[in-house]
């Protein structure tokens, strides 16, 4: 029976393939080279963010348009925006770092570690947004894109190349990221090791995992660093009116030229001076030339290919103002001065076929329509691979997490129901229990995806622990407590939720549920919430199995 059904899945994807290829009037190769998905880069890339910068300065900088963000530049270029992260990073986390103070003695004799108390959040985070990149992208290695400070604390991360255990078996780090990118990175500590600011942490990182330390394990380095400003603490500080300001726009002088006066507005003289202070600070210098907050010297790794940009600055605004600039690391002019060095580093081709691209995602939907339910690209790519190759009847299949609450109960043919608040509800299976009204406490079991179908959650995946609210409560999400209205126990339920029926509160503890305990989903959910809420048929599908009614 099952065989029987495979085949049906793949015989129905034949036929609707070869409706969509003579719709279109256009002719393609079906063979396993071809029917992979081309012109999208399959490699995760996460974004670690520097010193005192958010999540969000990646994606809509000082309050701009998310176009000129990181994160749609990567996308423009290549990169599948599902695979693009930004390691969740708040401004207000950073004072994390003064928790160093209370490592007694490390850190008041410069003995510091990059795992302690000072940045030792740090690192944990990273290395679960690589482990959750590493399940979502079906076992690619990522690109850590790393920014000032993210530079050494991915280095850190990294270690000494066996990322963790499991089972007693040891895994590489190499197998979990392919490079590590650096843009105005501080790779070593200043002249007097003591001044440095890390108060050994850092120190720490380049005496146990000097340069490009996992270069032989495969891991590819690039350090990228500005050469735009060299500091000078007696740069002229004469100070101008607003008007003068003005008049100087009008005459199209130079944005550094303009910045210069704000700076003298403040009395701290010019960008030179500005940068002079900063240079000092990280390598005990001042008059060096770097990005403005990064001396050169620093910013590139030994053993790295080394990348120097003329006229690029260190961040997304001009250094300590909130004006906003063009000319940082990740800006959209300056990105294709070093990013096709990163990916021939990483073997990866350059392929702008964005059209070809969109075609295949339409087909995908239109499979999945056929369905009425998603189908991961993974799944359906397999799918045309077993067409392609005339294994209709044994290579399809869908997988199914927690496949178990989808059991015991007799199959119904019901077609999806759309409340008024824009839920959609369909039945699976019928349960013949008690029903579930408004009041009453009901346990469920529960399997999440997105709809592109990639897994969240499940309670399987937490040791069956059921999630238990009260209907009507406001202790589930509002979908949820939509949809689930009228089931009986033992049933099973799809229950297609908008974003703004979901986790408009949050997924910490003590909000509407199901919460998934763990770091990887709830960052799944926070990327859909966070980035992809507006999207149109971006959706949570939600199968609900109700086992009691009190």
């Amino acid at each position: 029976m099952k065989n029987l059904a495979k085949g049906i899945l793949s015989t129905n994807i034949f036929i609707v393939l070869s409706y969509h290829l003579l719709s279109q009037n256009e002719i393609y190769a079906l063979s396993p080279t071809s029917i992979t998905p081309p012109n999208i880069y399959k490699t995760p890339i996460i974004i670690c963010p520097g010193f005192g910068n958010d999540e969000v300065d990646y994606d809509t900088p000082l309050n701009q348009p998310s176009s000129t963000g990181l994160r749609t530049i990567l996308s423009k270029r290549g990169f599948d925006s599902n695979l693009i992260y930004t390691l969740p990073i708040k401004r207000g986390d950073w004072i994390r770092v003064a928790g160093g103070l209370f490592d007694i003695p490390n850190f008041y004799t410069n003995q510091a570690k990059p795992d302690g108390l000072g940045y030792g959040w740090y690192i944990r985070r990273l290395k679960e947004c690589v482990d959750l990149a590493h399940e979502e992208s079906g076992g690619e290695r990522a690109i850590l894109l790393a920014h000032s400070a993210g530079g050494w604390l991915a280095r850190a991360a990294m270690g000494n190349g066996v990322w963790c255990e499991q089972n007693g078996v040891k895994v590489k780090t190499s197998d979990k990221i392919s490079a590590l990118v650096t843009l105005g990175a501080i790779h070593r500590v200043p002249e007097n090791e003591k001044s440095c600011v890390t108060r050994g942490a850092l120190q720490y990182v380049e005496s146990q995992y000097p340069g490009a330390f996992l270069t032989g394990e495969g891991i590819k380095y690039v350090s990228v660093g500005g050469n735009a400003i060299v500091g000078d603490k007696d740069a002229d500080d004469t100070l101008t009116t607003a008007n003068d300001v003005v008049n100087d726009i009008d005459k199209s002088t130079s944005s550094l030229e303009r910045l210069d006066k704000v700076y003298a507005k403040r009395g701290e003289g010019s960008a030179s001076r500005v940068a002079y202070t900063a240079y000092e600070s990280v390598c005990g210098k001042g008059g060096v030339v770097g990005d403005g907050v990064v001396p050169l010297g620093w910013a590139l790794l030994e053993g790295s290919k080394q990348i120097k940009l003329d006229g690029v600055l260190h961040s997304i605004n001009e250094a300590g103002t909130t004006i906003p600039t063009d000319r940082w690391y990740g800006s959209d002019g300056v990105i294709d001065r070093w990013l096709p060095a990163v990916l021939n580093e990483v073997g990866l081709v350059e392929n702008n076929n964005n059209s070809n691209e969109r075609k295949f995602s339409e087909f995908q939907q239109l499979v999945s329509n056929l369905f009425s339910f998603p189908i991961s690209r993974g799944t359906f790519v397999q799918a045309l691979s077993s067409v392609a190759l005339g294994s209709t009847g044994t290579a399809f299949s869908f997988s199914q997490s927690a496949s178990a609450i989808y059991d015991n109960a007799p199959a119904v043919d019901s077609q999806p129901v759309k409340l008024s608040s824009g839920v959609t509800i369909q039945d699976m299976r019928q349960g013949n229990g008690d029903v579930v009204i408004d009041g009453k406490r009901v346990n469920i079991q529960w399997v999440m995806k997105r709809s592109n179908g990639y897994s969240i959650d499940s309670s399987a995946e937490n040791d069956g622990v059921p999630f238990i609210f009260i209907v009507g409560s406001s202790s589930a999400i509002r979908g949820l407590d939509e949809g689930i209205r009228g089931m009986r126990v033992g049933g099973v339920r799809r229950i297609i939720i908008p974003p703004s029926l979901a986790f408009v509160e949050g997924v910490e503890d003590g909000k509407p549920g199901p919460i998934p305990p763990g770091f990887g989903p709830k960052q799944r959910i926070r990327r859909v919430m966070e980035l992809r809420k507006d999207v149109p048929g971006e959706s949570f599908i939600l199968d609900i199995k109700p086992t009691r009614v009190m």
